[in-house]
């Protein structure tokens, strides 16, 4: 009921002429508010201004070939650049637990022709990756939605070959017109001392993004 009557305050405030709803809630998706509604935020044209997918994909430096796991691929923003870039010699997995969600990716791919790009329905302690199986573990405004954190690294570790990296783009802990509320973020100081704490290593960091942090590890 509590979420509900949220989202029913933010409908009003944008009626009214506030903030456009995308940049409001776009990420606070959850498997029980409908799909479609969530699909249409994540995927508005106006998240490319600050979001700049192309330049963080390039920044990476991936190559055809690579193996890629999207992690909380949500509407697949990410993902289908992703398998556009790894090449049909390369996978990308959409992993998520939303399971309309992984749907909706599905109907991408094919519609893009996209055959390199598979769904994996994950469970919320467990994200259902194979052992030394990606090259890159992609992850993008999704860590701070997962719970147990401690627990879920090691199977992130697992799931690297070696050599391979650990992505995480995630909103600063202050104040901004996209993200979700401040007391769901994750500070950057935060995901380091964690992911270090998990055998993790921080290799490299980008400044680019107006609103999120973009760290790199390797393992």
């Amino acid at each position: 009921m509590r979420k509900r009557t949220h989202l029913v305050v933010i409908a009003a405030a944008v009626a009214l002429g506030g903030l456009p709803l995308w940049a409001l809630v776009a990420y606070q998706h959850h498997p029980l508010e409908p799909a479609s509604q969530c699909i249409k935020l994540l995927e508005d044209p106006g998240r490319d201004t600050w979001q700049q997918p192309e330049a963080v994909i390039d920044s990476l430096g991936i190559k055809l070939g690579d193996d890629v796991a999207d992690l909380g691929a949500g509407s697949g923003y990410f993902t289908t650049r992703l398998a556009q870039v790894v090449g049909p010699t390369g996978n990308v997995y959409a992993v998520d637990v939303d399971p309309q969600m992984l749907a909706y990716i599905e109907r991408r791919a094919k519609e893009e022709h996209l055959e390199n790009l598979q769904t994996i329905l994950a469970e919320p302690h467990d994200p259902k990756l194979g052992s030394s199986s990606v090259d890159l573990i992609f992850i993008c405004n999704t860590l701070h939605h997962i719970s147990a954190r401690e627990k879920y690294y090691p199977l992130l570790a697992q799931a690297l070959k070696p050599g391979g990296r650990l992505v995480d783009i995630d909103f600063q802990k202050r104040d901004s017109p996209v993200g979700p509320s401040l007391e769901v973020r994750l500070a950057r100081k935060d995901v380091i001392k964690e992911l270090e704490a998990a055998g993790f290593r921080l290799i490299k960091e980008f400044d680019f993004l107006k609103y999120q942090y973009f760290l790199v590890f390797e393992h």
